[in-house]
């Protein structure tokens, strides 16, 4: 049976997925956060670049022009990056960005990538490439493996598409393409592999039933932030956490026993994907309690909320407002009503591109959205969150297939592992789950 599945290639995985919109490596980060906002299937864009003007669109995905398709052009093209509304957020979240705002928007979409670079990240994957090569490129680090989508049978090829079908429109004024010089890509994610391989669980027995802490699959070099913190204190930990497909956990430390720590929330790409980039302002002045709540219903944040925002920020610009004077003396009216118009500018910029999915019950980034109860609870005059729908979490002695089972039923990456009085004792991650898998079935083949 092993043998029957390992037989398995890649475009197996690959059937009935859609075509990757992308956006050209030319393309300003104000293009990526318009795009994000309105395309409501997609969770995460890809970027790429190209080599010949066959492919790229370079910024003609502004408007009605859709990449020329011409055949061997997209043999130029590279997927080099993702992007998602977290690294929005946490991109946007700098002193840079709150005195020069419209640059920070205008700067190119790569910037966004520059700290981690996809080289293992992203992997180019041929479809008749095996089972058995996208599972070692999982085990070796690669999240998304980018693959061309063949389409067998004479009654549909490439050439059947129309153009408008190769483009996805999100607006009157923006369209975005979804094929490369006629070529479409699609890309499998490790949650793909481990739904198709859930169909063959009984091949990797005994595991689906052994604990993960007998199988050793629980990290504990989780990254945390206590409550109380700033929430900008762990901006880099963010970064680090969705770049690994994981979480940051925000923790009501024990100050009774230092060693106790109780996991109370978390900050992940998924929770994020709910925000828009006004989030960014929270996460810089909130602390990491506060800023749980207010992402947690970020479409619609506690006023007290809103208004400690406006409070905090007023203060940050006017320190920063004080040491550019003493740096290099007076270059822009730091006036009251000029800060006041700068926070106008933010909420204007984020709201801009949000009127698409006004009329949408759920709005435009709800897909992912599963934070919809919480309860606050009054500390130290600041809001904590303890979600019920919140964070996933199981105990040390659960089994492999109930916490895998668990994180594909909720769409997250990763499953937290506490004790019963919810003291956190570490993580397990869907790259993991697939190593182990990935380590046992290559024994017995």
């Amino acid at each position: 049976m092993a043998l029957a599945l390992l037989s398995h290639v890649v475009a197996d995985l690959t059937l009935g997925k859609p075509a990757l919109p992308w956006l050209p490596s030319t393309a300003s980060v104000r293009d990526a956060i318009a795009a994000l906002k309105q395309l409501d299937d997609v969770s995460e864009l890809s970027i790429w670049g190209c080599s010949t003007k066959a492919c790229s669109p370079d910024l003609s995905f502004i408007g009605s022009v859709s990449p020329a398709s011409a055949p061997g052009g997209h043999r130029n093209c590279l997927c080099i990056g993702k992007i998602c509304m977290q690294r929005v957020i946490c991109y946007l979240a700098s002193e840079k960005t709150i005195i020069d705002l419209q640059g920070a928007l205008n700067a190119p979409v790569t910037d966004l990538l520059e700290h981690f670079p996809p080289k293992t990240v992203i992997q180019h994957v041929d479809p008749d490439a095996s089972l058995r090569e996208a599972l070692d490129l999982i085990v070796k680090g690669a999240q998304n493996l980018v693959v061309p989508i063949t389409r067998r049978g004479g009654h549909e090829d490439r050439r059947s598409l129309t153009p408008k079908s190769r483009i996805s429109t999100v607006s009157s004024s923006i369209q975005i393409p979804k094929d490369h010089g006629g070529q479409e890509y699609c890309w499998l994610t490790p949650e793909d592999v481990l739904r198709f391989l859930l169909g063959s669980i009984s091949v990797f027995s005994p595991l689906p039933m052994t604990s993960i802490e007998d199988l050793g699959l629980i990290r504990t070099d989780v990254r945390t932030v206590k409550a109380e913190e700033d929430a900008y204190s762990a901006l880099e930990m963010i970064k680090e956490a969705c770049h690994y497909l994981s979480a940051v956990g925000i923790i009501d430390a024990n100050e009774a026993d230092s060693a106790s720590s109780q996991l109370i929330g978390d900050i992940s790409c998924s929770m994020l994907q709910t925000c828009n980039e006004m989030a960014s302002l929270a996460l810089m002045v909130l602390s990491a309690g506060d800023f749980l709540a207010f992402a947690q219903d970020c479409r619609n944040p506690p006023q007290v909320l809103v208004e400690m925002i406006r409070t905090r920020l007023r203060e940050k610009l006017g320190l920063l407002k004080d040491s550019l004077n003493a740096d290099r003396g007076m270059e822009k009216p730091w006036s009251a009503n000029f800060l006041l118009r700068k926070l106008d500018m933010w909420e204007e910029s984020s709201s801009e591109d949000d009127e698409s999915g006004a009329d949408s019950p759920s709005g435009p980034h709800d897909l992912l959205h599963k934070w919809h109860s919480f309860h606050l609870r009054s500390s130290r005059k600041s809001f904590t969150v303890r979600s019920r729908s919140g964070p996933i979490f199981c105990n040390p002695r659960s089994s492999l297939v109930a916490v895998l089972l668990q994180a594909l039923a909720h769409r997250e990456h990763y499953v937290w592992v506490t004790e019963e009085d919810d003291s956190l004792l570490g993580i397990v991650t869907f790259r993991d789950i697939i190593t182990v898998m990935f380590n046992h079935i290559n024994v017995f083949t």
